[in-house]
């Protein structure tokens, strides 16, 4: 690239960084004039709203290259694919599931051994990592191979020495492989591989003759955990749907006396009639309480 083009391209990049440092002020300027009153509390959500929403069709209409950012809130940096939409938007400004960050420092202690399905990017990650300390342990599963890979990133940018990953699916131990979109940038095409349920109002289904596909193993979450000797204190999944074989594989463990807390996030939209109420079933009489946070996650606790 010439001098004066890379000199206009850093310049570029600048002022995009400053009209964002600007907004997000001017947003929080905004949120300090209108606390007093819930109906203008309401303008400024409304406010963050349209920002983030402009954010996110900037950098997808600009297939803007990932990098890595400072969280803001989170005390922590993460290289994220900011052209992958909304969702990845929302992490980058420290505001996606608050009340997940906020579940997860009332039940998490020091020295617990957590197991995590469905780390995707890492935010809980990291979280967990730091609340469970140099003592716990924190074992990551995520099978698609796009996230993995950045979830490995930012777990090495954060040094976090106590996370152990896991680039594989938690399912029945019959499946024994699941292959995943190599193009894609969401798993959902494949995940009727692990739970047999319809994804298609996500991402349709794989076409492995005429896709390129990275293959994926599976295991069985309780073979895991008796081969590697690990009680486990919490049980954190977001599956999409995958956390119906998941519990049926661990109903043992689930009725025994040292059970963990789980911590879920359901998937109404992709379950079969009587799903969602046979999960609640199981947990209630295997001795847990339920309490629903934020409509569609469940803190089950013994």
């Amino acid at each position: 690239m010439p001098v004066d083009e890379a000199r206009v391209s850093l310049v570029d990049a600048a002022i995009r960084q400053r009209l964002v440092a600007m907004g997000f002020r001017l947003l929080r300027r905004t949120r300090d004039l209108l606390a007093a009153d819930g109906r203008r509390r309401q303008l400024y959500y409304d406010l963050c709203a349209a920002y983030l929403k402009a954010y996110t069709a900037y950098h997808e209409k600009r297939k803007s290259p990932g990098r890595v950012y400072e969280i803001p809130g989170r005390d922590c940096k993460m290289w994220l694919p900011i052209s992958w939409g909304k969702t990845v938007v929302q992490r980058r400004f420290g505001l996606f599931e608050p009340w997940t960050f906020e579940t997860l420092r009332t039940v998490v202690e020091p020295g617990m051994r957590v197991v995590e399905l469905g780390a995707c990017y890492g935010e809980f990650t990291i979280q967990l990592s730091r609340l469970v300390g140099a003592e716990g342990r924190v074992y990551s599963f995520e099978p698609f191979p796009k996230y993995f890979a950045i979830l490995k990133r930012n777990v090495e940018l954060n040094n976090l020495r106590n996370v152990i990953l896991f680039n594989q699916a938690a399912g029945e131990g019959s499946i024994g492989e699941v292959s995943f979109d190599s193009e894609a940038i969401h798993p959902y095409a494949s995940l009727d591989q692990i739970s047999g349920l319809d994804y298609s109002v996500r991402g349709g289904s794989l076409d492995a003759q005429t896709r390129p596909t990275t293959k994926v193993p599976t295991v069985r979450l309780k073979s895991f955990l008796e081969q590697e000797g690990i009680e486990m204190d919490l049980l954190f999944m977001d599956i999409e749907g995958c956390e119906i074989p998941v519990l049926k594989d661990l109903e043992e463990i689930l009725c025994s006396q040292r059970k963990p807390v789980i911590y879920l996030e359901t998937h109404e939209m992709f379950y079969r009639p009587g799903d969602f109420d046979w999960m609640r079933t199981l947990l209630e009489r295997s001795g847990y309480s339920t309490k629903t946070i934020d409509q569609r996650h469940l803190l089950c606790l013994p």
